[in-house]
Parts: C-alpha cells; sequence; structure tokens
C-alpha cells in the first residue's frame, strides 16, 4: 500500500461531496450523496464506493478542466496516467473500502468540513477565488501539495467561492 494515496482518495471524496451540496453546486452530480450511493448500490453491489467516487471525480474533473485547462497542469480529480492507475489499484484494497465507508457516513456538511480542515493540517491559504497553484505534481508524495488543495478547498468551502487548486506539471 502507497502511503500517500488513502489521503488523495479521501480529500477526492470529501471535495467531491461537498461540490455535490454546495449552493449553488460547483457540478452536476450526486453520486456521494445515501440516494446515489443506494442507486449504485444496486447496479455495483460490491464497489458502489468507489463507482461514486468514480462518478463525482469525472463531473468535478470536467469542471476543473474548464476553470484551468488541461495543458501543463493536474489537480485532485485528474492526476497523471501512473498515479490514477495506482488509485485504481488502490480502491480494491480492503483498507481503502474502510476509509470510504467511513467517509461516506460522514453526517452533515460540518462533519465533511472538519474531515477536509483534517487534511489540510496547518496549511491555510489567503482568500483566493479560481485557480490557485499548490504546488508541482511531483511533490504530490509530500504532504504539503495536497494539504495546500485541501486548505484552498475549506476556505471556499466555508465561503461562498470557487476555488480550483491544480499542481504544475512536473518530471515523473
Amino acid at each position: 500500500m502507497v502511503k500517500w494515496l488513502p489521503s488523495i482518495i479521501e480529500a477526492r471524496f470529501l471535495v467531491a461531496r461537498l461540490g455535490e451540496v454546495a449552493s449553488p453546486p460547483w457540478w452536476r452530480s450526486e453520486a456521494t450523496s445515501v440516494v446515489g450511493r443506494r442507486m449504485l448500490g444496486r447496479l455495483f453491489p460490491r464497489t458502489f464506493l468507489a463507482a461514486s467516487l468514480e462518478t463525482a471525480s469525472r463531473a468535478a474533473s470536467i469542471e476543473h478542466d474548464l476553470r484551468i485547462g488541461r495543458l501543463g497542469a493536474y489537480h485532485l480529480f485528474r492526476l497523471p496516467t501512473s498515479y490514477e492507475a495506482a488509485i485504481h489499484d488502490q480502491l480494491r484494497l480492503q483498507t481503502t473500502i474502510d476509509l470510504l465507508t467511513e467517509t461516506a457516513a460522514l453526517g452533515g456538511v460540518e462533519q465533511i468540513l472538519n474531515s477536509l480542515s483534517g487534511l489540510a493540517g496547518d496549511e491555510s491559504l489567503p482568500i483566493t477565488r479560481g485557480p490557485i497553484r499548490c504546488g508541482n505534481v511531483e511533490e504530490l508524495r509530500s504532504k504539503r501539495p495536497l494539504q495546500r488543495m485541501c486548505a484552498a478547498y475549506f476556505s471556499a468551502f466555508r465561503g461562498t467561492w470557487n476555488v480550483y487548486p491544480y499542481l504544475e506539471e512536473g518530471q515523473l
């Protein structure tokens, strides 16, 4: 198990859920809602949480790509192919399924925001709207770029504006 992948998976689920319940929603999906998970559970009984995450992530990725662009930048919902393959493999592990189960069980927006704040750690960013550079994609294995992205999302969801944290392309 790669130690930094569970944090990315958890952050994806938290931000995807918050983006769905924001007013107005940041993207048009309800895959992480109770009803969405129930529907996906009928179609994919063993992997409905991974399907929920994948569906919401695709909606979020489209929105991020529209705001940031695809050339030279990555974001929480679209990482380099090797990272995405590792995340896909990670989603099959029981420890990751347990993590998603815990994350999906979070009740309200405040609980979700508290979990996102925990992933942000001590990072804080100035209040900024729109695209925000949070580092280089090759630094993602360290905690700082993910913490910066989580801090940006946290402040935006606390407020009423949209942010699109991204990582610049680097050598992998």
